[in-house]
Order: structure tokens, then C-alpha cells, then sequence
């Protein structure tokens, strides 16, 4: 009998002010694969995470993370989930401004004792897992980990979201739009991090982008508006 996916989705419906945007009826992602989903801007992509994340609910349907129904739970358990299982790198990064880069990567083991075991037993200490997965992205100056997070520019800040992600080996990583304020050789860096870390802890990976040069190494390629039977109603804020 094969595993129970990392995520799973049935009969996923939302809408905006009466106008459907999303109607999906089954999607799903196993353990340790990865998944680039692409679709215009406006398509839905980002309402689809928050759906995800269980941080937006659905209109309809459920969503399962870590084999537990994230629209079944209260809003603490459905937290304790998403922290738990889930790294998230938002397009919009989502860092706290006036903490250093440090406490922002680390946060996730703040709120997870799973991630925060984890991160220790594969690095030693947090600090030390916080530092590797910088160093990776190209932020190996010790001084970055003082910094306050709007002291970096915008490249840095979106690496700095990619660590906090990955920190603690999360079953799921999500990533929306994660490379667009990098360079290539930055993008690059982010790309192989991303893979590597997936592939040592057996994380699912599910990438959004509507740029479909990135697509090369992922196990599926999927367009939203093909899964989508709302397909065609464009997203009220892209």
C-alpha cells in the first residue's frame, strides 16, 4: 500500500464577491516530490497557497496536510500544522523588518519543537543550521545574521525567506514566485539549495511560478488554469 500524501485536495472551491476563481477537484503531492505549477498572473496562484496553507478557507472541500484536514481543525491545531509541517516562501517574503536575519530564520523553531529538533540534530545548533543554509544562498557573511531584515536589500531579504523555509526539514515546502527578485547566479543558488534540502529530508516541494524557464528537474509540470475548472476568471489581486 503506497504512503498517504504529504498533501492532498478534494473538491477545492473559492470565489471572490459570488465570481468563482478556483474549482479544483483533486490534486495531491507525495513525499519527496516536486511540483511546478504555473499559470498567468491572476490566474489564482497565490490564493491556491493560502488555500494550501490553510491560512485562507475554502469555500468548499478539504484540504489535508501530514495526513490531518486542515478545514477540519481550529485555527490553534490548523497553526500547529502549518508550523509543523509546511515552509513557506511568499512572494512577498513576509520577514519582520525590525528583527535580525537571525530571529527571522530561526522563527519557525520558535513555534515548532519538531523543526527545532530537527534543525539541531542535522546542524548541531540552531545557529549553526541558520548559518549552512545561508552560506548556501550566498549570505555567508557572519555579519548578515545581525542585520536587521530591512537593512538587506530586496535579493537578500528573499533569500533569507527561502532559509527561514527550509529550516527544521518541513514534510512540504511552498514557494510562490520565490526567484523574482534574484539574479541568475542568485537564482541559480536558490534553485540547487532548494533541491538539495528536499532531496535530504524527503520534503515535497511545490514551486509556482509563471515563469516556466525554471521547470527543468521537477517530477511534474502542471498548469493551474488545466486544473482548474473555474479556469478563465482572473484573480481579484494578482
Amino acid at each position: 500500500m503506497s504512503a498517504a500524501p504529504v498533501l492532498a485536495v478534494r473538491g477545492l472551491r473559492f470565489g471572490w464577491r459570488a465570481r468563482p476563481l478556483l474549482d479544483i477537484p483533486e490534486f495531491s503531492l507525495a513525499a519527496g516530490e516536486r511540483v511546478f505549477l504555473f499559470g498567468p498572473s491572476g490566474s489564482g496562484k497565490s490564493t491556491l497557497l493560502n488555500l494550501l496553507a490553510g491560512t485562507l478557507a475554502p469555500q468548499a472541500g478539504e484540504v489535508t496536510l501530514g495526513g490531518e484536514s486542515l478545514t477540519a481543525l481550529p485555527a490553534r491545531k490548523r497553526d500547529r500544522v502549518r508550523s509543523d509541517h509546511l515552509g513557506f516562501v511568499f512572494q512577498q517574503f513576509n520577514l519582520l523588518p525590525f528583527v535580525s536575519v537571525r530571529e527571522n530564520v530561526l522563527l519557525p523553531c520558535r513555534f515548532s519543537r519538531r523543526r527545532r529538533a530537527r534543525a539541531i540534530e542535522r546542524d548541531g545548533s540552531l545557529d549553526a543550521a541558520a548559518a549552512r543554509l545561508l552560506g548556501a544562498l550566498g549570505l555567508a557573511d557572519p555579519d548578515i545574521l545581525r542585520r536587521r531584515a530591512d537593512a538587506l536589500s530586496v535579493g537578500q531579504q528573499q533569500r533569507v525567506a527561502a532559509a527561514r523555509a527550509l529550516i527544521g526539514a518541513p514534510e512540504l515546502v511552498m514557494a510562490d514566485e520565490p526567484t523574482s527578485a534574484l539574479d541568475a547566479d542568485a537564482r541559480a543558488d536558490f534553485m540547487r539549495l532548494l533541491f538539495a534540502e528536499c532531496v535530504h529530508t524527503g520534503a515535497a516541494l511545490l514551486f509556482v511560478s509563471h515563469d516556466r524557464a525554471l521547470q527543468a528537474g521537477f517530477d511534474r509540470v502542471l498548469s493551474l488554469p488545466a486544473l482548474n475548472r473555474a479556469g478563465g476568471v482572473r484573480e481579484a489581486a494578482a
